[in-house]
């Protein structure tokens, strides 16, 4: 049941998995829609009307296939070069995409990839620009590095991921999460960037309603606006995170990262329209039929 005034898009899922394996003998096709459907129950349970599918093309093609006004894919490239602005140029023609997302930095050590250091990404960079697909840059804690070749591509849209920082599971912990945030800050003045609210909970010392994450979300918002401002679970990796409260030794809940920022009295409710769909909307270029 429809409990919003607009619609919440959630910005960042992957590929669930059934928590036990299924029958061997079954099609990769049939177990393509399993998970398809996993990811449509979850969102059902918590009131999200359509995802971003940041995974491999299969699986995107099949959730676009059965829920085509529900999903929409983000692929992640892994070439450099001339085959990485290729690579930009299909993803711009194919109907199951709305946007690319380039890992300039390794996950593992949060530092800047080599593809990205030695210039090989620079050429998908110009081809999203040329072409008018938005890319989404995991950074893990290198936003700023980011800032000479966002300003060499104003006309190009860049969604920074994971609120700039780099956060556990999968990256390394750090004594304060929220500490290379100063990195993303610094990109503000660039109308052309913007920020996925992807992984809160994870970037919180404390149980539900992670209250300790509002000082830096209002630093946040405070910075850019809500209007460069997008909403996103990431509710696979955080099925993978210890709840730090005190009441619960569990995965935080897809719900949880969905209702500290929609039943919070600290943001109001145009902002809350902007974030958890409106942003989107506008910048990727897509309009749900659900919405």
């Amino acid at each position: 049941m429809k409990t919003t005034p607009f619609p919440i898009i959630d910005g960042q899922i992957h590929q669930p998995n059934p928590p036990l394996p299924v029958d061997d003998g079954l099609p990769d096709a049939a177990k393509l829609l399993i998970n398809v459907e996993i990811a449509r129950e979850a969102m059902d349970s918590v009131g999200v009307d359509a995802a971003l599918v940041v995974a491999a093309l299969p699986y995107v093609g099949a959730c676009v296939a059965r829920y085509p006004g529900r999903f929409i894919g983000v692929e992640t490239f892994a070439a450099t070069g001339t085959d990485l602005a290729a690579a930009v140029e299909r993803a711009r023609g194919d109907g199951r995409l709305v946007a690319g997302r380039l890992l300039v930095t390794d996950f593992r050590t949060t530092e800047l990839s080599p593809g990205f250091i030695s210039g090989g990404m620079d050429a998908g960079f110009e081809a999203a620009e040329r072409v008018g697909l938005p890319l989404f840059l995991s950074t893990h804690g290198q936003a700023a590095a980011m800032r000479p070749l966002i300003e060499r591509h104003p006309g190009l849209t860049v969604i920074i991921d994971h609120l700039g920082v780099s956060q556990h599971p999968v990256s390394p912990p750090r004594d304060d999460p929220w500490d290379r945030l100063d990195g993303l800050l610094a990109l503000a003045d660039l109308p052309n960037v913007h920020v996925k609210l992807c992984g809160i909970p994870l970037l919180s010392a404390q149980a539900y309603p992670f209250a300790d994450t509002w000082p830096n979300l209002h630093r946040v918002i405070a910075a850019f606006g809500a209007d460069r401002l997008l909403w996103a679970s990431d509710y696979t990796r955080l099925r993978m995170a210890e709840a730090r409260g005190p009441s619960r030794n569990r995965g935080c809940l897809y719900s949880e990262s969905r209702d500290m920022l929609l039943h919070s009295d600290e943001i109001d409710e145009a902002a809350k329209a902007a974030i958890f769909g409106g942003t989107a909307m506008r910048i990727l270029n897509w309009t749900p039929p659900t919405a």
